[in-house]
């Protein structure tokens, strides 16, 4: 019996799916995954070509004489097929990163920016009042804070908006780092963190509002700053398991070169490729990331994409463990 709104499906998909039922010879437990030890051939893949980026005109008539946002799966769908245009991303960002509810009137949310704003000021005078003996007797502080001095004074110096002595916008980045560790006691700074506050704080170029985007992405992404990294340690094995699954070839290769563990994407996944790519890139790639679609570990997917088109240079030249890290 077929319901009226499956669809039929052709010969070859129908011997594709039964050898997919047939062929799975034994399975094993991995954690939240069922791990096939057999698996048949995929099928071609089709091109999906990059949709145009979410323009001005789509933004504003997606809400209502509200300003609330009424198809909130469409834009996020939009968003993952295309990005945004740079002149929208200042106001989408914010939703994108839980700054601002996707179904908030614009009263709401000019409510909120104040709200936000107190509540931001409130903790960066806490470390701003805080006096030398203070200091001096808070040693975790201390460290954090001369952390986040270094990593400022390095974070992307070569960008314009970064460059040169005495810069304000290194302030900006030092002091919304050091109110990230009033915000969060627990996490504190962790070194990585000015790299992804980096583009934000570019793109905004507000404090405040950099501060709150800021936090949305850490929320994200904070298992990534575990202290004993069991959250990269996990994604690492993931990657090795879909890597396994559509290049086994490669995989056999890295597990027998002393790559198996994967570290060699160690960066790529704790900060989303941002010391790979240019500012532009990444600022697309995040915010297809963050629309959460088609599902939450997609960026271990594009690790899987970038490893399978070295795929060829690396076995061919026959790289070792040096040369793949």
């Amino acid at each position: 019996y077929r319901s009226p709104d499956q669809r039929e499906i052709d010969d070859d998909q129908r011997e594709l799916l039964h050898r997919s039922l047939t062929e799975y010879a034994s399975t094993h437990s991995q954690g939240d995954y069922e791990v096939i030890a057999k698996v048949p051939e995929l099928p071609e893949r089709k091109d999906y070509p990059r949709g145009k980026p979410l323009s001005t005109e789509q933004w504003k008539n997606l809400q209502n004489h509200e300003g609330k946002i009424e198809d909130i799966e469409q834009i996020k769908l939009m968003i993952f097929r295309g990005g945004i245009a740079p002149n929208l991303r200042y106001e989408v960002w914010k939703y994108l990163l839980d700054y601002f509810p996707w179904d908030s009137t614009q009263a709401e949310r000019q409510k909120l920016l104040y709200e936000k704003n107190d509540e931001y000021y409130c903790m960066k005078l806490q470390w701003k009042r805080m006096t030398k003996v203070q200091e001096d007797n808070f040693s975790d502080y201390r460290e954090r804070k001369n952390l986040i001095e270094k990593d400022v004074n390095r974070t992307d110096r070569t960008l314009d908006f970064y460059a040169g002595d005495n810069n304000p916008n290194l302030q900006l980045l030092y002091d919304i780092l050091m109110t990230y560790i009033m915000y969060n006691f627990d996490l504190g700074y962790v070194q990585g963190m000015s790299d992804l506050l980096s583009p934000i704080l570019l793109l905004l170029k507000n404090e405040v509002d950099a501060f709150w985007c800021f936090v949305g992405f850490m929320n994200k992404i904070s298992c990534n700053f575990d202290v004993d990294q069991a959250g990269m340690k996990e994604q690492l094995q993931n990657l090795h398991t879909l890597l396994g699954f559509i290049e086994p070839e490669l995989v056999n290769y890295l597990d027998k070169h002393d790559s198996g563990n994967m570290f060699f994407c160690f960066r790529w996944l704790l900060v989303w490729f941002k010391r790979e790519l240019s500012c532009e890139d990444v600022m697309r790639l995040w915010e297809v990331l963050w629309s959460g679609l088609p599902c939450d570990n997609f960026h271990l997917l594009v690790c899987v994409a970038i490893l399978e088109t070295e795929k060829q240079i690396l076995i061919e030249n026959n790289y070792g463990f040096t040369e793949i890290l």
